[in-house]
């Protein structure tokens, strides 16, 4: 990743933050939308007692979320922003938050699961292959299932702010990089898309997708 095009994308999340505090404007979207997104990811699998990525925690919603619906896990949840990564560990001491850059420095560690939640929708230039290289590592470090959502090229309307893929091309890049056992849903009521697929991991995209390590698992997808 582009180290200017990081470090911009790092200070507008911090004003973001700064302005809104404990709330999921902070990472640019509504509370509503927020936990659609999330309801959709972790159908990924039964997620009880595994370990669990959070790529671009944010302020930590997602633990919470997680906590209540599967009880317990081993959560460890990384994001570019100190000061959300400070607020994380505060707010939620029995979790694992880091502050780290995987570009720079590889986890000497895996997951059973890597979930990455409205982090493709951040309008940048090269915002489509920044997506493949984090998707690349993020499949690296994940043994069991990979989850993502992002927004798609095939809206009514669309925002300057915001990144727009083509589920057609994300689904290709998988197939021809990750796995090619992935099925694409694309019909969801906020415009999401999910897709399914295997592998021995489960990987989730466009919106929201899931790509799998495992034989019978899914890729699925939303895009919002």
């Amino acid at each position: 990743m582009d180290l200017q095009v990081r470090d911009c994308m790092t200070a507008d999340y911090r004003k973001r933050f700064q302005k809104y505090g404990d709330a999921p404007e902070s990472v640019g979207i509504s509370s509503a939308g927020q936990r659609f997104r999330f309801r959709k990811l972790v159908k990924i699998g039964d997620l009880r007692n595994r370990r669990v990525l959070d790529l671009g925690c944010g302020i930590g919603d997602f633990y919470p979320f997680l906590i209540e619906k599967f009880g317990q896990l081993d959560y460890t949840g990384i994001d570019l922003v100190s000061e959300m990564v400070e607020f994380d560990k505060n707010k939620y001491p029995k979790a694992r938050f880091l502050h780290h850059d995987l570009f720079a420095e590889p986890l000497a560690e895996t997951f059973d699961y890597v979930m990455i939640s409205t982090v493709f929708n951040y309008a940048m230039p090269g915002s489509g292959e920044y997506m493949r290289e984090l998707l690349t590592h993020a499949f690296h470090y994940c043994t069991r299932g990979l989850g993502f959502n992002f927004l798609p090229t095939l809206v009514n309307f669309t925002e300057p702010e915001m990144a727009y893929y083509d589920p057609a091309q994300v689904l290709d890049f998988c197939i021809q990089n990750l796995t090619r056992k992935v099925v694409i849903h694309h019909h969801y009521e906020r415009v999401d898309v999910r897709s399914l697929s295997t592998d021995n991991r489960l990987v989730s995209g466009p919106g929201l997708s899931h790509l799998s390590r495992q034989v019978g698992g899914f890729w699925q997808g939303e895009i919002g």
